[in-house]
């Protein structure tokens, strides 16, 4: 079984409410038998007004070519659940990824099927480096413990994912990997959610101050 590591990147927010917008998807294949990289994915997303703004261009040193590559949402994800084939842990660092790709999906109407055994190595890495740490480390500062030389560029989702598997290969003998699945009443948690984030964005935009 091979583990899956995902990076995601999102469109800055400026205002009080407003949606998380996934703007790259980057990820890579890890042989857990043979402790390599085996293949990697990326895919730039076009944000629903069709327009990626100027910071966050920058933010993700996304060029221009990388505009014009951008899909929408639904076939980013189309795209990446192919990739992903059959028999796979999903692992990320920090569980933020995880909820900004059910929500978006969950408010899109796609199905979360592929969506399984997802891990959150970032807890158990923290804690296999120093076990005395009463918070988890960012990654840069995980990569600088390892004394690993980080591919790429930092909040670029293809570098950071493979500098996420490079973290979980140096570790893998010692990660203990579940297997899961996204529950119907997780779903509707994100539905919900999703309801109340637009209820307070159109609020803002109106003037009015949020609910409580």
């Amino acid at each position: 079984m091979q583990a899956v590591v995902y990076d995601l990147e999102l469109v800055k927010r400026f205002r009080k409410g407003q949606l998380s917008e996934i703007v790259e998807i980057g990820a890579c294949k890890v042989d857990l038998a043979t402790k390599t990289i085996t293949d990697d994915f990326q895919v730039y997303i076009l944000p629903k007004s069709g327009h990626v703004s100027k910071s966050t261009r920058k933010f993700i040193k996304m060029t221009e070519a990388d505009v014009q590559s951008a899909v929408p949402f639904e076939e980013g994800v189309k795209r990446f659940a192919s990739w992903l084939g059959t028999d796979y842990y999903l692992c990320s660092w920090g569980r933020d990824d995880r909820l900004h790709m059910v929500n978006q999906c969950v408010r899109t109407k796609i199905p979360l099927d592929w969506f399984v055994n997802y891990n959150d190595v970032q807890q158990q890495i923290s804690r296999l480096m120093n076990d005395k740490l009463k918070q988890q480390l960012g990654l840069k500062d995980a990569l600088d413990i390892a004394g690993i030389v980080p591919t790429g560029q930092a909040h670029r989702g293809i570098d950071d994912a493979i500098n996420t598997a490079e973290l979980l290969i140096r570790f893998s003998d010692k990660l203990t990997l579940q297997k899961n699945e996204i529950t119907k009443k997780e779903i509707e948690a994100e539905y919900l959610k999703y309801k109340r984030s637009r209820m307070l964005h159109k609020r803002a935009q109106a003037g009015a101050s949020p609910a409580p």
